[in-house]
């Protein structure tokens, strides 16, 4: 018990300290770009992606990339999706309702299948490229509370203690110092052990206790993407091997408008408002390996390695503040605003690798089972300096606090298909375990797919119809966790998913 306590001490202190770092480079931001999953055609789809060991589907390249090595003939296919992403907050007892809808392309693939190229028959290979949609990151989430005995402000005062007044927007300009600029933080009053005051310390100008109602809007757009170049191969329909090169694009843009308001006429502040704008981009490079053996006519299995994603990121944001009081000053003002300068810091972020195994039972012409098991290892993400600007940091702290809060995690899919003349049916089931350390306070519910699907196939054309529910939730803080509970987000995501191909 002591050792847990110790460790939940740990844990608080270093997401404390990761607070200021509102702008990118912490461990959140890791596991967002780590968090990718293959996004696969609709008929992958109606099976929760368990394709590893199937093959002959786009989706093989975002899994295992020797399944590539199935095709007979070549293809091109396209798949269309829609989905609608759903948030359900719950802060101090009231909720907050938000969805987002989008259509979009999912995956796009060419693939060039050479079945003699030794001309013995007994040899394939087959190469190509494959856009594949492995995030998304449109969401708009709302978080409403009303008598909240904290506020935001004291975020800020807590961040400015120490700083002389006349340096806070220089040591602070994206926070604290707007906080002060806007008269939202005032000195704090407080007397030492030998009667002196003591200097360079502040506090809300809502009092302590107050209560006060909260709205933030968070809307957030962007994807994860891969676009994948590989080369695949078959020997005597027994081994397959694959392997790719992907470029990794990273898009993520949020809008965070946090509101807070005073219902009490004695507190002069009336309303405050911070607003926060983010733009995320970057690009990277990734390595698939993956083999496939048939073991039998009736059981295949295989097994997969994804290199880590060396991404170089480039971070843009600007901050903002206002408030609203009521009692006008000397000039007869009652509201103030300021704005930070625009920010802008480039930095390299390497994701975990993954392992992954693969089977599948194939039953004929009739029906198939398939699972797949990924093990990826979130600790191993780690920050890195860019080589484009002259700062050198190292990103110690915040690899410390990924190695610390982050953990490794165990993903499930499970997916089946049954057949009837041309026609096909699918469900399927997939389980991804929060990343996030029993102890820490943001960890959530698993994400669970649950998935089903039909297709129509000759042998030239293929339509199919992917149907995909996800589901989980997470925890955050919305400031400093010393002074707030924390909000639960629940989301969930329908997707459906129509791919058509043509196969020569």
């Amino acid at each position: 018990m002591h050792n847990l306590m110790e460790r939940g001490l740990l844990l608080l202190l270093l997401s404390v300290f990761a607070m200021p770092l509102a702008h990118g480079q912490n461990e959140e931001d890791a596991l967002r770009v780590s968090s990718i999953f293959p996004g696969g055609t609709a008929r992958s789809a109606g099976m929760a992606n368990a394709f590893g060991a199937l093959g002959a589907d786009p989706a093989s390249i975002g899994i295992n990339p020797a399944g590539m090595g199935l095709y007979r003939r070549s293809e091109l296919s396209f798949t269309p999706s829609f989905e609608v992403n759903s948030s359900r907050t719950m802060h101090y007892g009231s909720d907050g309702r938000d969805a987002q809808p989008r259509l979009f392309f999912n995956n796009l693939a060419l693939v060039i299948s050479n079945p003699n190229e030794r001309g013995d028959g007994r040899h394939r290979t087959t190469y190509g490229i494959v856009y594949d949609r492995q995030a998304t990151h449109h969401w708009r989430t709302s978080v409403r509370g009303n008598a909240i005995p904290t506020t935001i402000l004291g975020s800020f005062a807590n961040e400015a203690n120490g700083t002389p007044d006349a340096q806070l927007f220089s040591a602070f300009p994206f926070t604290a110092g707007l906080a002060w600029d806007t008269y939202a933080i005032d000195p704090a009053i407080i007397v030492g052990p030998g009667g002196d005051t003591l200097p360079n310390l502040y506090m809300s100008v809502v009092p302590d206790g107050a209560l006060i109602s909260m709205d933030r809007s968070i809307e957030t757009r962007g994807a994860a993407t891969n676009t994948s170049f590989f080369y695949a191969g078959s020997v005597d329909d027994l081994f397959y091997w694959g392997a790719s090169v992907g470029i990794a694009g990273h898009r993520f843009k949020r809008t965070l408008i946090h509101t807070e308001r005073t219902d009490d006429a004695t507190i002069d502040l009336a309303e405050s408002v911070y607003r926060e704008d983010l733009n995320i981009t970057g690009s990277g490079l990734d390595i698939k390996l993956g083999v496939i053996s048939r073991i039998s006519d009736h059981f295949r299995a295989g097994v997969n390695y994804h290199s880590p994603q060396w991404m170089r990121l480039n971070d843009t944001y600007i901050t903002s503040m206002s408030t609203a009081f009521r009692t006008p000053d000397a000039e007869g003002r009652t509201s103030y605003s300021a704005a930070s300068p625009d920010g802008l810091y480039s930095y390299n972020l390497n994701t975990p690798w993954r392992l992954g195994v693969n089977a599948a039972y194939i039953m004929g012409t009739a029906g198939l089972i398939s699972v797949d098991y990924t093990y990826t290892d979130f600790t191993k993400a780690r920050f890195r300096p860019s080589s484009l600007i002259a700062d050198q940091y190292d990103f110690a702290p915040e690899n410390l606090t990924i190695a610390t809060v982050l953990r490794s995690t165990h993903t499930l899919r499970v997916g089946t298909e049954w057949r009837n003349g041309n026609w096909h049916y699918r469900l399927g089931w997939a389980y991804a375990p929060d990343a996030y350390v029993k102890e820490d306070a943001r960890r959530g519910l698993a994400l669970k797919t649950y998935a089903g699907g039909l297709g129509y196939r000759t042998d030239h054309i293929g339509i199919d119809l992917g149907l995909n529910y996800f589901q989980g939730s997470t925890n955050y803080f919305l400031y400093d966790p010393s002074l707030v509970a924390p909000t639960r987000e629940d989301r969930g995501t329908f997707r459906a998913l129509l791919t058509i191909s043509f196969r020569a």
